[in-house]
Protein backbone atom coordinates (compact mmCIF):
# COMPACT_ATOMS: atom_id res chain seq x y z
CA UNK A 1 0.00 0.00 0.00
CA UNK A 2 2.83 2.35 0.80
CA UNK A 3 4.37 1.79 -2.63
CA UNK A 4 1.07 2.51 -4.35
CA UNK A 5 0.69 5.70 -2.34
CA UNK A 6 4.17 6.83 -3.38
CA UNK A 7 3.38 6.15 -7.06
CA UNK A 8 0.18 8.15 -6.85
CA UNK A 9 2.05 11.03 -5.25
CA UNK A 10 4.61 11.04 -8.08
CA UNK A 11 1.88 11.05 -10.74
CA UNK A 12 0.09 13.87 -8.97
CA UNK A 13 3.27 15.94 -8.86
CA UNK A 14 3.90 15.30 -12.56
CA UNK A 15 0.35 16.29 -13.40
CA UNK A 16 0.75 19.50 -11.42
CA UNK A 17 3.96 20.33 -13.24
CA UNK A 18 2.14 20.06 -16.60
CA UNK A 19 -0.74 22.15 -15.31
CA UNK A 20 1.65 24.81 -14.06
CA UNK A 21 3.34 24.90 -17.45
CA UNK A 22 -0.01 25.29 -19.15
CA UNK A 23 -1.19 27.75 -16.55
CA UNK A 24 1.86 29.91 -17.13
CA UNK A 25 1.40 29.80 -20.87
CA UNK A 26 -2.37 30.09 -21.11
CA UNK A 27 -3.52 31.98 -18.09
CA UNK A 28 -5.72 30.77 -15.27
CA UNK A 29 -8.79 29.99 -17.33
CA UNK A 30 -7.24 27.19 -19.42
CA UNK A 31 -4.83 24.28 -19.13
CA UNK A 32 -2.09 22.92 -21.29
CA UNK A 33 -4.49 20.32 -22.65
CA UNK A 34 -6.48 23.05 -24.37
CA UNK A 35 -3.78 23.04 -27.04
CA UNK A 36 -4.18 20.27 -29.57
CA UNK A 37 -1.71 21.39 -32.25
CA UNK A 38 0.65 24.26 -33.04
CA UNK A 39 1.31 26.07 -36.29
CA UNK A 40 4.31 27.94 -37.60
CA UNK A 41 3.99 31.74 -37.49
CA UNK A 42 5.36 33.87 -40.28
CA UNK A 43 5.99 37.09 -38.41
CA UNK A 44 5.80 40.49 -40.06
CA UNK A 45 9.24 41.79 -39.16
CA UNK A 46 10.43 45.38 -39.75
CA UNK A 47 8.14 45.84 -42.70
CA UNK A 48 9.60 42.90 -44.60
CA UNK A 49 6.17 41.39 -45.19
CA UNK A 50 4.14 44.56 -45.04
CA UNK A 51 2.04 45.14 -48.11
CA UNK A 52 3.56 47.21 -50.89
CA UNK A 53 1.53 48.09 -53.94
CA UNK A 54 2.17 50.18 -56.99
CA UNK A 55 -0.49 52.74 -57.74
CA UNK A 56 -0.85 54.90 -60.82
CA UNK A 57 -2.06 58.46 -60.26
CA UNK A 58 -2.84 61.01 -62.95
CA UNK A 59 -3.12 64.72 -62.16
CA UNK A 60 -4.68 66.74 -64.97
CA UNK A 61 -5.63 70.34 -65.63
CA UNK A 62 -8.48 70.18 -68.12
CA UNK A 63 -12.20 69.46 -68.28
CA UNK A 64 -13.62 67.78 -71.36
CA UNK A 65 -16.49 69.77 -72.86
CA UNK A 66 -16.13 72.71 -70.48
CA UNK A 67 -15.45 76.20 -71.84
CA UNK A 68 -12.21 77.67 -70.58
CA UNK A 69 -9.99 80.69 -71.20
CA UNK A 70 -6.20 80.91 -71.42
CA UNK A 71 -4.11 84.05 -71.65
CA UNK A 72 -0.91 84.14 -73.73
CA UNK A 73 1.60 81.92 -71.92
CA UNK A 74 -1.18 80.14 -70.02
CA UNK A 75 -1.82 76.41 -69.86
CA UNK A 76 -4.50 75.02 -72.16
CA UNK A 77 -4.10 71.35 -71.22
CA UNK A 78 -1.69 69.58 -68.88
CA UNK A 79 -1.46 66.11 -67.38
CA UNK A 80 1.06 64.19 -65.28
CA UNK A 81 1.06 60.48 -64.55
CA UNK A 82 2.93 59.12 -61.51
CA UNK A 83 3.67 55.68 -60.17
CA UNK A 84 3.54 55.52 -56.36
CA UNK A 85 4.72 52.89 -53.94
CA UNK A 86 2.02 52.69 -51.29
CA UNK A 87 2.81 50.77 -48.11
CA UNK A 88 0.32 49.40 -45.66
CA UNK A 89 0.92 49.13 -41.94
CA UNK A 90 -1.12 45.93 -41.70
CA UNK A 91 -3.73 47.54 -39.51
CA UNK A 92 -7.34 46.35 -39.27
CA UNK A 93 -10.50 47.73 -37.71
CA UNK A 94 -13.71 45.87 -36.77
CA UNK A 95 -16.79 46.84 -38.73
CA UNK A 96 -18.69 47.16 -35.43
CA UNK A 97 -18.41 46.39 -31.73
CA UNK A 98 -18.65 42.75 -30.77
CA UNK A 99 -16.93 39.72 -29.30
CA UNK A 100 -15.98 36.08 -29.59
CA UNK A 101 -17.82 34.46 -26.70
CA UNK A 102 -17.72 31.06 -25.03
CA UNK A 103 -17.94 29.74 -21.47
CA UNK A 104 -14.62 31.54 -20.81
CA UNK A 105 -13.76 35.24 -20.84
CA UNK A 106 -14.98 36.80 -24.14
CA UNK A 107 -12.55 38.28 -26.65
CA UNK A 108 -13.98 41.75 -27.25
CA UNK A 109 -13.53 44.17 -30.16
CA UNK A 110 -14.38 47.81 -30.65
CA UNK A 111 -14.68 49.72 -33.90
CA UNK A 112 -13.16 52.74 -32.17
CA UNK A 113 -9.74 51.07 -32.24
CA UNK A 114 -7.37 49.74 -34.87
CA UNK A 115 -5.54 46.45 -34.35
CA UNK A 116 -2.15 45.49 -35.69
CA UNK A 117 -1.46 42.28 -37.59
CA UNK A 118 1.67 40.59 -36.22
CA UNK A 119 2.02 37.84 -38.81
CA UNK A 120 0.28 34.97 -40.52
CA UNK A 121 -0.09 31.22 -40.18
CA UNK A 122 -1.18 28.35 -42.39
CA UNK A 123 -4.01 26.55 -40.62
CA UNK A 124 -5.17 23.44 -42.44
CA UNK A 125 -4.07 24.77 -45.82
CA UNK A 126 -5.51 28.26 -45.42
CA UNK A 127 -3.57 31.42 -44.57
CA UNK A 128 -4.85 33.45 -41.62
CA UNK A 129 -3.59 36.80 -40.41
CA UNK A 130 -2.95 37.05 -36.69
CA UNK A 131 -4.24 40.04 -34.74
CA UNK A 132 -1.88 41.21 -32.01
CA UNK A 133 -2.58 39.54 -28.64
CA UNK A 134 -4.96 41.31 -26.28
CA UNK A 135 -4.31 41.81 -22.57
CA UNK A 136 -5.14 38.14 -21.92
CA UNK A 137 -2.73 37.08 -24.71
CA UNK A 138 -5.59 35.92 -26.94
CA UNK A 139 -4.91 35.93 -30.70
CA UNK A 140 -7.70 36.29 -33.24
CA UNK A 141 -7.33 34.83 -36.73
CA UNK A 142 -8.61 36.57 -39.88
CA UNK A 143 -8.91 35.27 -43.42
CA UNK A 144 -8.25 37.40 -46.51
CA UNK A 145 -11.78 38.79 -46.38
CA UNK A 146 -11.64 39.82 -42.71
CA UNK A 147 -13.78 36.92 -41.54
CA UNK A 148 -12.98 35.73 -38.00
CA UNK A 149 -11.91 32.16 -37.29
CA UNK A 150 -14.20 30.65 -34.60
CA UNK A 151 -11.34 29.65 -32.31
CA UNK A 152 -8.79 31.64 -30.38
CA UNK A 153 -5.05 31.16 -30.39
CA UNK A 154 -2.07 31.74 -28.14
CA UNK A 155 1.64 31.96 -28.86
CA UNK A 156 3.40 28.94 -27.41
CA UNK A 157 7.16 28.54 -27.96
CA UNK A 158 6.91 31.09 -30.79
CA UNK A 159 4.22 29.04 -32.54
CA UNK A 160 0.48 29.48 -32.88
CA UNK A 161 -1.58 27.14 -30.72
CA UNK A 162 -5.36 27.01 -31.05
CA UNK A 163 -7.59 26.45 -28.05
CA UNK A 164 -10.00 23.55 -28.31
CA UNK A 165 -12.80 25.76 -27.08
CA UNK A 166 -15.24 26.86 -29.79
CA UNK A 167 -16.17 30.53 -29.76
CA UNK A 168 -19.33 32.13 -31.10
CA UNK A 169 -19.18 35.46 -32.90
CA UNK A 170 -21.58 38.16 -31.71
CA UNK A 171 -22.92 39.77 -33.81
CA UNK A 172 -22.56 37.17 -36.54
CA UNK A 173 -21.81 39.69 -39.31
CA UNK A 174 -18.87 41.27 -37.49
CA UNK A 175 -15.74 41.38 -39.64
CA UNK A 176 -12.43 43.20 -39.80
CA UNK A 177 -11.46 45.52 -42.62
CA UNK A 178 -8.04 46.81 -43.65
CA UNK A 179 -7.06 50.17 -42.23
CA UNK A 180 -4.49 51.37 -44.73
CA UNK A 181 -2.34 54.28 -43.70
CA UNK A 182 -1.37 55.14 -47.26
CA UNK A 183 2.25 56.00 -46.55
CA UNK A 184 3.52 56.84 -50.01
CA UNK A 185 7.07 56.42 -51.12
CA UNK A 186 8.81 58.58 -53.68
CA UNK A 187 6.68 59.30 -56.70
CA UNK A 188 8.11 58.30 -60.07
CA UNK A 189 6.82 60.40 -62.93
CA UNK A 190 5.92 58.13 -65.84
CA UNK A 191 4.70 60.71 -68.35
CA UNK A 192 3.76 64.34 -68.66
CA UNK A 193 2.41 66.61 -71.38
CA UNK A 194 1.61 70.30 -71.40
CA UNK A 195 0.05 72.54 -74.05
CA UNK A 196 0.33 76.29 -73.62
CA UNK A 197 -1.20 79.05 -75.70
CA UNK A 198 1.59 81.42 -76.77
CA UNK A 199 -0.46 84.12 -78.44
CA UNK A 200 -1.08 85.33 -82.01
CA UNK A 201 1.66 85.78 -84.56
CA UNK A 202 1.09 86.64 -88.25
CA UNK A 203 -2.58 85.64 -87.96
CA UNK A 204 -1.64 82.30 -86.52
CA UNK A 205 -2.35 80.75 -83.15
CA UNK A 206 0.92 79.69 -81.58
CA UNK A 207 1.09 76.85 -79.05
CA UNK A 208 4.00 75.40 -77.08
CA UNK A 209 3.75 71.64 -76.62
CA UNK A 210 6.02 69.82 -74.15
CA UNK A 211 6.10 66.09 -73.45
CA UNK A 212 8.14 64.20 -70.88
CA UNK A 213 8.47 60.40 -71.04
CA UNK A 214 10.14 58.07 -68.54
CA UNK A 215 12.29 55.53 -70.37
CA UNK A 216 13.59 53.02 -67.82
CA UNK A 217 14.13 55.72 -65.23
CA UNK A 218 15.50 58.30 -67.66
CA UNK A 219 13.25 61.31 -68.32
CA UNK A 220 13.19 62.38 -71.95
CA UNK A 221 11.77 65.82 -72.72
CA UNK A 222 10.59 67.07 -76.11
CA UNK A 223 9.44 70.60 -76.95
CA UNK A 224 7.53 71.68 -80.06
CA UNK A 225 6.11 74.94 -81.35
CA UNK A 226 2.80 74.46 -83.17
CA UNK A 227 1.04 77.00 -85.40
CA UNK A 228 -2.54 77.03 -86.67
CA UNK A 229 -4.50 79.62 -88.66
CA UNK A 230 -6.32 81.89 -86.22
CA UNK A 231 -9.64 81.18 -87.96
CA UNK A 232 -9.46 77.43 -87.45
CA UNK A 233 -12.29 76.17 -85.29
CA UNK A 234 -10.57 72.97 -84.27
CA UNK A 235 -7.00 72.21 -83.29
CA UNK A 236 -5.50 68.73 -83.15
CA UNK A 237 -2.36 68.03 -81.13
CA UNK A 238 -1.51 64.34 -81.05
CA UNK A 239 -4.70 62.65 -79.87
CA UNK A 240 -6.06 65.88 -78.38
CA UNK A 241 -8.97 67.64 -80.04
CA UNK A 242 -9.61 71.27 -79.06
CA UNK A 243 -12.48 73.45 -80.22
CA UNK A 244 -11.57 77.13 -80.60
CA UNK A 245 -14.48 79.37 -79.59
CA UNK A 246 -12.73 82.72 -79.81
CA UNK A 247 -9.17 83.95 -80.11
CA UNK A 248 -7.59 87.41 -79.98
CA UNK A 249 -4.62 89.23 -78.53
CA UNK A 250 -6.07 88.84 -75.01
CA UNK A 251 -6.25 85.09 -75.13
CA UNK A 252 -8.19 82.06 -76.31
CA UNK A 253 -11.58 80.65 -75.39
CA UNK A 254 -11.78 76.92 -76.03
CA UNK A 255 -13.20 73.52 -75.15
CA UNK A 256 -11.27 70.28 -74.83
CA UNK A 257 -13.21 67.74 -76.90
CA UNK A 258 -11.02 64.70 -76.31
CA UNK A 259 -7.60 63.69 -75.02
Amino acid sequence: MKKIFICLAVLTAASCSYYMKGDYTLGKRNTFNDFFYTYNIRYYDNGALMGEQKEIETVSDYDVGVERHAVPGGIVVSSETFEKSVHTDELVRPTKKGALVSYTVPVEFTDEKVYRIIGEADVDGKIYRLVEPNRLKDIVLLDDYGNIYPRVGRIYNDRLALLRTDFRLEPEDLKFQNERTGIAGDDDMMARFELRYDGLENYQMVFKYKTVVNNNGVLTEENKTLRFPMYDKKVSVGTMQIEVLNVDEAGIDYKVLSI
